[in-house]
C-alpha cells in the first residue's frame, strides 16, 4: 500500500525557522535600544564611564559632538583632538584637552546645575587616568614633595550627586599644581560661590585651566601654571542654552597668581575679576567659540560681576 507523504516535517522545519528568527529580530531591536543616545533630561553620569573609564593603549578619537550633557555647549577651546599636546578626553562630567608635554590639562569644561548638586562626600581617591596611555598618566605620588596641591580643575563639589560623578574629578589629568594659598582659599572661594549661584536656581558652563610656566615638577612631567584662569556663564535654568546667550548674559572670568602669598589666603577673589579678551591673550585659547561673533564681542571686553 502506498503512504501519503506527511506534512508534520516541513510544517516543523518551518515552525523552527521562524522561532529563529523571532529571536534575531528581538536581539537586534535590544541592541539598537542600548546604544540609543540619550537627551540631556534623560542623562544619568552614573554610567561605566561616569567612575572607572576604559583603559585606552592608544589614544582613541573623540566622538566630536559637543552634546556630552552640555561640557563642550560653548565650543572646543584649542580644537582639541589627537594630537598629544592637544588632546581630547571626554567623559560626563567633563571634557578636556590634555597636554602630554605639561603633564596636564590645558583646559576643563563642563556644566553644572542643580541636580548635579547632591550630598556625596569629597572622595580623595586620586589616580591615574585610565583613557590615557600608560606613559601620558600623571600619578598622585608624582606630586609628593613638589610643594603645590593637587589641585581640581573641575571641583570634586560641582559633582556630588553620585559617588562615580565624584570619584570622575580625582583623575590626575583634571589636575594642576596649585599653591596652598591659592588652591585652598581664593580659589576655593569662588568655586563655592558658583555653587550658591546654582542653587539660586541658575546653570553655568565653565572653563579653566592655567597659562604660563613657573617650573616644573615631578622631575619635568608636570608644568606649575604661572596663574589659573576660569570663564563662567550663568543662565538662569531652561533650555535651548546655547541660543539664551547674548550680550547681557552674566559672565564671570577670573586670572589668579599661582604663587605663595597671603594676599590669596586672606584676600577675596573678586579682587581678581579680568576680561575674556585677557585670558584668551594669555591662554591663546578661542574660547567660547560656539558663539556668534557679535555676542562674543560684547562679552569680551566684560569685567563679569561677582557673586
Amino acid at each position: 500500500m502506498s503512504r501519503r507523504p506527511s506534512n508534520t516535517f516541513p510544517k516543523l522545519s518551518w515552525f523552527s525557522v521562524a522561532i529563529v528568527l523571532a529571536i534575531f529580530v528581538a536581539r537586534e531591536w535590544q541592541e539598537h535600544n542600548k546604544t540609543k543616545p540619550t537627551t540631556k533630561s534623560q542623562r544619568s553620569r552614573s554610567s561605566s564611564k561616569s567612575g572607572g573609564a576604559r583603559p585606552a593603549p592608544q589614544p582613541a578619537a573623540s566622538s566630536g559632538k559637543d552634546s556630552n550633557d552640555g561640557n563642550l555647549l560653548l565650543g572646543n577651546p584649542s580644537n582639541a583632538g589627537r594630537g598629544e599636546d592637544n588632546f581630547l578626553l571626554e567623559r560626563p562630567q567633563y571634557s578636556l584637552s590634555y597636554n602630554r608635554s605639561r603633564g596636564g590639562p590645558n583646559w576643563v569644561a563642563w556644566h553644572t546645575d542643580a541636580q548635579d548638586l547632591g550630598q556625596v562626600d569629597r572622595l580623595d581617591n586620586f589616580s591615574p587616568d585610565p583613557d590615557l596611555p600608560a606613559d601620558w598618566r600623571i600619578t598622585p605620588g608624582d606630586y609628593r614633595g613638589s610643594g603645590y596641591d593637587r589641585g581640581h580643575v573641575c571641583p570634586s563639589g560641582d559633582r556630588t550627586s553620585s559617588r562615580e560623578d565624584n570619584s570622575a574629578t580625582f583623575y590626575m589629568s583634571n589636575m594642576l599644581p596649585q599653591t596652598g594659598d591659592l588652591n585652598r582659599h581664593v580659589w576655593a572661594d569662588c568655586e563655592g560661590a558658583i555653587r550658591d549661584i546654582v542653587r539660586q536656581g541658575n546653570e553655568v558652563y565653565q572653563i579653566a585651566g592655567g597659562a604660563g610656566e613657573n617650573g616644573t615638577i615631578a622631575k619635568g612631567k608636570v608644568t606649575v601654571p604661572q596663574i589659573c584662569w576660569k570663564v563662567v556663564v550663568v543662565l538662569p535654568e531652561g533650555t535651548d542654552d546655547l541660543s539664551r546667550i547674548n550680550a547681557k548674559t552674566r559672565l564671570i572670568v577670573i586670572g589668579i597668581p599661582n604663587v605663595k602669598d597671603e594676599r590669596l589666603v586672606n584676600g577675596d577673589w573678586r579682587s581678581y575679576l579680568t576680561t575674556l579678551d585677557k585670558i584668551q591673550k594669555a591662554t591663546k585659547l578661542d574660547l567660547l567659540s560656539a558663539l556668534p561673533m557679535k555676542v562674543r564681542s560684547a562679552l569680551g571686553s566684560q569685567v563679569g560681576a561677582g557673586a
